[in-house]
């Protein structure tokens, strides 16, 4: 068990850390580069909150490879996670696969997050997230481990109920762990007119999630923005501040 441990801990690790390290080069050339996109917030971000970051998320990669090797024991070694061959299933569900986890893990983080909101978990499960409310890339798994062990459970479904191949589930994690970041990333990388498009309306995006960070109210959605705009919690002026590539910053919402 401490072997099969340390390699999923490993593999959860190096994930995180490449793609934050990406966001880091990322946001540091927007910073230095002349005449850049300035950052979403002006607020600046202090030691004393990356130090923060760095530890909720060691201890969030540890609480996700615990799950794992959790789950895999539970369900034992009759129950086949991954099928062998693309053959099984073919290319075009192979390649449908990947839509079919992220919309999972979006409709799954879309519930539990509004969920986290509530006046009577916010403090237990959600708010350690929302120290941060000028994210960077170190912001994405600064989260309450009881929130991290919520946060499993879209990947839990996943690896449960979804037929998938092992390559399909690796890309999926990556994909998973990069938009996350990206999300977090402080500065937008899409176009400005991305939130009136007729495609790009129903993407989330850094803005989004900036302004979700900025004030704890609206746009609680992964990838897509299909539940934040069916359930009214799309912010009134996400458009606007997609736009002006800067978000407002007003005093947060907290549930009290």
């Amino acid at each position: 068990m401490l072997r099969q441990l340390g390699f999923v801990l490993m593999i959860e690790a190096q994930r995180y850390l490449v793609c934050v390290v990406l966001g880091f080069i990322a946001w540091t050339w927007w910073r230095r580069r002349a005449g850049s996109i300035v950052r979403l917030q002006s607020r600046p971000i202090g030691r004393s909150q990356l130090a923060r970051e760095t530890l909720y998320s060691a201890t969030s990669i540890l609480v996700f490879a615990l799950v794992s090797i959790v789950i895999m024991l539970a369900s034992g070694k009759s129950h086949r996670f991954f099928y062998a061959h693309v053959a099984d299933y073919g290319w075009p569900y192979f390649v449908l696969s990947l839509p079919i986890m992220m919309g999972i893990q979006d409709t799954y983080f879309y519930w539990t997050h509004r969920l986290m909101h509530h006046r009577a978990l916010f403090r237990f499960f959600h708010r350690t997230h929302h120290l941060s409310t000028n994210p960077n890339p170190l912001t994405t798994y600064s989260i309450n481990p009881l929130e991290a062990v919520v946060d499993a459970g879209g990947s839990i479904l996943i690896l449960l109920f979804v037929p998938k191949h092992l390559a399909a589930y690796l890309l999926f994690t990556w994909v998973n762990t990069a938009y996350a970041v990206y999300g977090h990333l402080g500065h937008e990388i899409l176009p400005a007119h991305w939130g009136r498009h007729w495609f790009g309306r129903w993407i989330n995006t850094s803005v989004a999630h900036n302004i979700h960070h900025a004030r704890a109210r609206y746009n609680f959605g992964w990838y897509f923005l299909f539940w934040d705009r069916w359930m009214d919690t799309i912010d009134p002026d996400y458009e606007a501040q997609m736009r002006a590539r800067t978000v407002a910053t007003r005093a947060p919402i907290y549930p009290s």
